[in-house]
């Protein structure tokens, strides 16, 4: 009789050992927040208990990307929705906007200037004292007049 009460105080240990862990071990995403509006390209996820996130443009997440620690990915403005993962479960879905950024970086050379788009949308980048308007797509650049002086606006 004695066994079988050791034996059944074992049973709710380990039961409760795994209660404890399942509760515990839950994955939770605390940025960007459910909701919030991104304007620079190059945020951070902040997790907790997960090995990855899992992230979509589609709320039912039919094209996923997948990142673990130190993946980078550049988005394009949209909307996105994003949960974290661990080996045994998954936390809510969250939400999250990637709202256009209009951006340019002046780059000083000797003879000529660069015009660099450091945002997230193309831009239509017009050299004020010219009148010559120049389209520079996210990430490229384009040569220019030193010394000039410049306005960009969202292409389109």
């Amino acid at each position: 009789m004695m066994t079988r009460k050791i034996i059944l105080a074992e049973a709710i240990l380990v039961l409760g050992i795994f209660v404890y862990l399942y509760v515990s071990m839950v994955p939770a995403g605390y940025a960007p927040l459910s909701g919030q509006s991104i304007l620079e390209p190059d945020f951070v996820f902040e997790i907790g208990n997960g090995e990855s996130i899992v992230l979509s443009s589609s709320p039912d997440f039919s094209n996923p990307i997948i990142l673990v620690e130190g993946s980078e990915v550049d988005l394009p403005v949209g909307i996105y929705y994003w949960k974290v993962k661990n080996w045994l479960r998954e936390s809510d879905v969250k939400i999250f906007t990637l709202e256009s950024n209009v951006g340019i970086d002046v780059i000083k050379g000797v003879n000529t200037d660069r015009i660099q788009n450091s945002g997230t949308v193309p831009v239509d980048v017009k050299e004020k004292n010219s009148g010559i308007t120049t389209g520079i797509g996210v990430g490229d650049s384009v040569e220019v007049n030193k010394g000039g002086d410049f306005e960009a606006q969202q292409n389109g």
